[in-house]
């Protein structure tokens, strides 16, 4: 009799625990957005703001220059993609197995956020401001989609910013953020780091610290 209603008490604490769970997941699972949180300089530079199972490789940064040597990038495209992580930040947006990038989406996606971009053949060039833009790749090779190859799906996005002199390095950062948070929360996906790991407020503020790093040293 008293065994029975131990097994009673624990089952319905069980039950109480899996509710409370599931309660707490669905009122609070939402992640708030990140936000670069730093002092304004006297330059204004400042502004608040893979998967194992894959088809293909991973697209890695040091495979950015490949784009160029196959002739998809012009001379004028090719001084934006560097060959070290030293000179760009980039971030990934990773989707389940089940519900991938597709190429025809992201254009959409594009166009009803009015964000300025210019399809490069396969990839995109995010316009930022006057001379300054990041790309928006595949993130798994060949790099790209290729429509003609039926190559039209993903399931990595990599955001690429190099750095440029005279720009405003920071304030790129920034929007690059602020696009990857809505890219997110369209299309459900995880935005992770230049290391594939899940992207947190300290990675943003390092990265900021880059940037900011880069933009002081070329002040002239």
């Amino acid at each position: 009799m008293i065994f029975s209603e131990i097994l009673v008490l624990f089952l319905a604490l069980v039950i109480a625990i899996t509710l409370v769970l599931m309660l707490r997941k669905l009122f609070f699972g939402r992640k708030s957005k990140i936000q670069i949180d730093k002092k304004v300089n006297s330059r204004e530079l400042f502004e608040p703001v893979g998967s194992e199972n894959s088809e293909r490789e991973v697209f890695q940064d040091n495979d950015l220059e490949k784009l160029s040597e196959n002739g998809d990038l012009d001379s004028s495209q090719e001084g934006e993609i560097e060959n070290t992580q030293s000179e760009m930040l980039t971030l990934h947006l990773e989707n389940s197995e089940e519900s991938k990038f597709s190429y025809d989406a992201i254009k959409k996606f594009l166009g009803s956020n009015k964000i300025e971009y210019n399809d490069e053949g396969g990839w995109f060039k995010i316009l930022i401001e006057e001379n300054d833009s990041f790309l928006l790749i595949n993130g798994l090779n060949p790099g790209k989609f290729i429509p003609e190859d039926d190559l039209l799906e993903t399931q990595v996005m990599t955001l690429v910013y190099s750095f440029k002199p005279k720009a405003n390095s920071v304030s790129a950062f920034s929007k690059m953020i602020d696009i990857a948070q809505l890219m997110a929360e369209n299309f459900q996906s995880e935005i992770l780091d230049s290391d594939r790991n899940n992207l947190t407020k300290q990675m943003v503020d390092h990265y900021s610290q880059i940037a900011e790093e880069f933009d002081l040293k070329n002040l002239a």
